[in-house]
């Protein structure tokens, strides 16, 4: 194959770069604003906003480098990454510690001393190259039975890690991501169908035997019975009520009255978007949502314009790990989801989450670049 030497500027994927750094940039705020009335006398930024700030710099540092290795060498230490990845996990089981007071049971985070760390993000972008190049393997026969399964093993292979850390939220997202990476490998309509069937009746089962119980079975049912669970509800119902409130422009940058109260518990986290739409209004609500959109569409752009199957599937995995969150998120924030903890990649409060994200953006732009290199520049915009 014909490879055409590109400049380092010119080969960026500047589209990535430019909406991933002004979400941040959007999240940031957010995040100042949603813990400004927290902060003691003297401290000008939250433990959070710096946090934040750290790992968005750093991120970037890693995105740049990662994008100057050739996803295919990155795609074929696939063994490493899913190795280091499982033990990470398993350290995470023996030794992790919980963020929520409310939540003992998810010790899904690891106390580095400097600071914590959620294990289950670093996770997501070792399943998305792992399950990418396994796809690939068997892409001529991805339809047959004695393929299915072991790529079903594969997949819920994270899915009991995270449970079994009490991170059920996370599981969701990887159930999601497992589904939708099997869809851009074509998988056959009937296996979805069967696949649906099975959690369906997987999630009756465990409703039954009380496997879902306590918080996470008082959040799933107070969404049918609003009035009889309105304690369960409480930051919820204030989300949407901050939310609402701030109309089409908002009520100003450090003015939201329920976003500087306090009336929002954790708004700089699950809830972050009830501070755009009261602060910002409608417009900065919309605004969340278009930047992130554009994110996922150019995820899905380069992946269709990747030089083969692996840099195709990597960056759909992307696309669909942000879409489930931003899905999940803003289905929590509106009372259509329970709340399960889960953030809104690159606004919410969370330097493990922001981090790993550009981790995978970082992946995104290897395959933009070395697919240009290798002669579809003309294809590239």
């Amino acid at each position: 194959m014909n490879k055409n030497k590109l400049g380092f500027f010119s080969s960026l994927d500047f589209v990535t770069i430019i909406a991933s750094l002004l979400c941040s940039a959007y999240g940031l705020i957010l995040v100042y604003s949603a813990t400004y009335s927290k902060l003691p006398d003297g401290k000008i930024i939250s433990n959070d906003v710096r946090t934040m700030i750290i790992s968005v710099l750093g991120g970037i540092i890693v995105a740049l480098i990662l994008c100057n290795i050739d996803y295919e060498i990155i795609s074929k230490l696939w063994p490493v990454i899913a190795a280091g990845c499982i033990v990470l996990m398993l350290v995470t089981l023996l030794f992790g510690k919980a963020a929520n007071p409310y939540r003992p049971d998810a010790k899904s985070w690891l106390d580095l001393g400097v600071f914590t760390f959620q294990t289950s993000e670093l996770l997501k972008v070792g399943f998305i190259i792992s399950f990418s190049y396994h796809l690939d393997m068997v892409k001529d026969h991805i339809n047959r039975i004695k393929t299915i399964i072991p790529l079903v093993i594969h997949g819920m292979i994270p899915v009991a890690l995270v449970v079994a850390t009490g991170d059920s939220g996370s599981a969701l997202i990887f159930l999601i991501m497992f589904i939708g990476m099997l869809f851009f490998a074509k998988v056959n309509i009937g296996y979805f169908v069967a696949g649906i069937c099975a959690i369906i009746v997987a999630f009756a089962v465990a409703w039954k035997t009380k496997i879902i119980d306590g918080i996470q079975r008082e959040r799933i049912v107070a969404l049918f019975y609003p009035e009889q669970y309105k304690d369960v509800l409480y930051q919820q119902t204030n989300g949407k009520i901050a939310m609402g409130s701030g109309g089409l422009l908002g009520q100003g940058f450090l003015k939201g009255s329920m976003t500087q109260s306090g009336a929002v518990p954790v708004n700089e986290n699950d809830m972050i978007l009830s501070v755009a739409g009261e602060e910002f209004g409608y417009i900065g609500t919309v605004a969340v949502i278009i930047l992130l959109l554009i994110l996922m569409l150019r995820m899905l752009s380069t992946g269709q314009k990747a030089r083969d199957n692996v840099g195709y599937l990597m960056c759909s995995g992307i696309a669909v790990m942000l879409f489930a969150q931003v899905l999940i998120n803003i289905g929590m924030e509106l009372s259509l989801l329970p709340c399960i903890g889960i953030t809104l990649p690159l606004f919410s409060a969370g330097g493990s989450s922001s981090l790993c994200i550009y981790l995978a953006l970082g992946i995104e732009m290897s395959v933009y670049r070395f697919s240009k290199s290798y002669g579809n520049s003309l294809f590239y915009t």
